[in-house]
């Protein structure tokens, strides 16, 4: 049965974390002090959207790579670069704008965000001149990476502060889904927008006097190193007549143009983002959805000291940062990765927006089973990646031809990666919170994130070794999957945020909430 009680009478500790429960109406009855809003779903909206265009930046160039490289005079390391970029960028300013959220919540922070990525989506269609061009595109970079901080690291934030216990690894599976649903659509928005190089090929003939080689070096060969050539004698000349045949380009104008119209496309949904933000986005209901919304989170410093003292939070953060930080780079090189295979700039990208879409859509469903099944977390993500193992292993003797290849078992290698290891990142972020509970649970996530865009960093600076090939990247990828399995094992599965929220009794007539005497004596015990 359920009591009220005196805060005074608790530790102090405790009782500046417990939610103001069992309030009394004028009348003597209860007061409920949780609700759950329908325009929780509108700011979901939003915040998605905000996910998805930053991601879609940050992807911009690695599926046009051919296109780009041509356009602007770039190399396979300067796409690398561009989106190494936003990496750093992210994992400089993370952690800061964490603790903006903690302090002034999601609307200030995510209002400072929309508006890098506005400003980082305009600034590049100002010129495509190779040299400004690469400039403002670095630039944008740096911005949209930044902006990304509170998107990419405030899903399981946004969950907490607006979603009931229920629906919280799905509302951060919907924001993960539309972060990789950008990266995804990149693959097919960008090769659609911007069409691939075209060439034509001419012959040509030319003829040298060679009278004098032909008289010190008598035995002249029959092909030159451009073509076929004759040597023909007139009067008391000798001519070599070659003919050279080579590519011509004939679509550079059309390139140019195409490219300009993503960017415009891109800086439209920037402006929009910006918008809808500034316009509506509260930075939290005027009642919590859940118990455990209402109590006060630990201090951002305190928070982010006991993050780094957690054995536990280390171990499934680097479960988490290893494989996925390695496939998201992974993926926006793809192009780069797939030409010894001689496979096309469209053709990767296609494969790339399945892998993505195939993987975002499966952490939507686990993530809903996660809220059924509760407290299996750990279970789950330790299947997904026995699977992720064999998908990986599979794509990568493909790649290097040990087994008979085929684009299409290509295809399905690729697309399960996708699945297994993308699937399980809502996962990831729930159960960190968690393990990481009572601190905030954007700190939590913005660690996670940081973690993740390290281990992508380093992964993209390899890519600057001189002749260092594309086998390495298929290599890498496998052996973070195989990682990753030994820290979920002896990963301790606790879930202190859910028992807080089950531990209180909600009355099933009025909905009323009341913290029972098993949580305050939880509460008084963990002091």
């Amino acid at each position: 049965m359920s009591k009220t009680f005196d805060k005074m009478s608790l530790p102090e500790e405790v009782a500046e974390r417990l939610p103001i429960l069992g309030q009394q109406s004028k009348d003597g009855q209860p007061v409920s002090d949780t609700a759950v809003y329908s325009r929780r779903w509108y700011i979901l909206i939003v915040f998605c959207l905000g996910s998805f265009c930053q991601a879609l930046v940050w992807n911009t160039w690695g599926p046009i790579t051919e296109s780009a490289e041509i356009v602007l005079d770039w190399q396979d390391s300067n796409i690398g670069m561009l989106a190494n970029y936003g990496n750093i960028a992210f994992m400089i300013t993370v952690l800061p704008m964490c603790y903006l959220v903690d302090v002034k919540g999601l609307r200030i922070s995510l209002l400072i965000c929309a508006f890098l990525v506005m400003a980082g989506t305009s600034i590049r269609c100002i010129t495509l001149h190779p040299v400004p061009a690469t400039w403002l595109a670095n630039i944008c970079a740096v911005l949209n990476g930044i902006g990304g901080s509170v998107p990419f690291a405030g899903p399981a934030a946004l969950s907490s502060v607006w979603f009931p216990p229920d629906q919280r690894a799905t509302a951060t599976a919907i924001v993960s889904f539309a972060n990789y649903l950008g990266v995804s659509l990149s693959f097919i928005i960008g090769p659609q927008m911007v069409s691939s190089p075209a060439y034509k090929t001419t012959n040509s003939t030319t003829h040298d006097n060679i009278t004098d080689i032909a008289i010190r070096s008598p035995s002249i060969g029959m092909v030159h190193s451009m073509g076929t050539f004759h040597v023909v004698p007139v009067l008391n000349n000798i001519y070599a007549y070659s003919n050279h045949t080579h590519k011509e380009l004939i679509n550079k104008t059309n390139l140019i143009t195409d490219i300009k119209n993503y960017l415009y496309f891109q800086a439209g949904l920037g402006v929009l983002f910006f918008l809808l933000v500034l316009i509506y986005f509260p930075a939290r209901p005027p009642k919590p959805p859940s118990a455990t919304a209402a109590i006060k989170r630990t201090e951002y410093m305190t928070g982010l000291s006991r993050l780094l003292c957690n054995g536990s939070v280390w171990l499934i953060v680097l479960a988490y940062a290893l494989p996925t930080g390695i496939l998201g780079v992974w993926q926006s090189v793809l192009d780069v990765n797939l030409k010894p295979l001689g496979i096309s700039q469209n053709t990767a990208g296609y494969m790339g927006f399945w892998q993505t879409l195939a993987g975002c859509t499966a952490g939507l469903v686990i993530a809903r089973f996660a809220d059924i099944f509760m407290k299996r977390m750990k279970l789950f993500l330790i299947t997904l990646f026995l699977g992720a193992v064999a998908a990986s292993a599979w794509f990568f003797v493909l790649w290097e031809k040990f087994i008979p290849f085929n684009i299409t078992s290509l295809y399905a290698a690729c697309i399960l990666i996708g699945i297994l290891i993308n699937g399980g990142i809502p996962l990831f972020y729930e159960i960190a919170c968690e393990a990481s509970y009572p601190v905030a649970e954007g700190v939590t996530g913005g660690f996670l994130t940081l973690i993740n865009n390290i281990i992508g960093i380093c992964f993209l600076f390899v890519m600057l070794i001189p002749n260092i090939g594309q086998s390495w990247m298929n290599e890498v990828l496998l052996a973070s999957a195989v990682l990753a399995l030994p820290l979920l094992f002896v990963f301790p599965e606790r879930y202190r945020r859910t028992d807080l929220d089950i531990t209180i009794d909600i009355d099933s007539k009025v909905g009323d909430l009341q913290a029972s005497v098993k949580t305050i004596e939880n509460e008084i015990d963990g002091v």
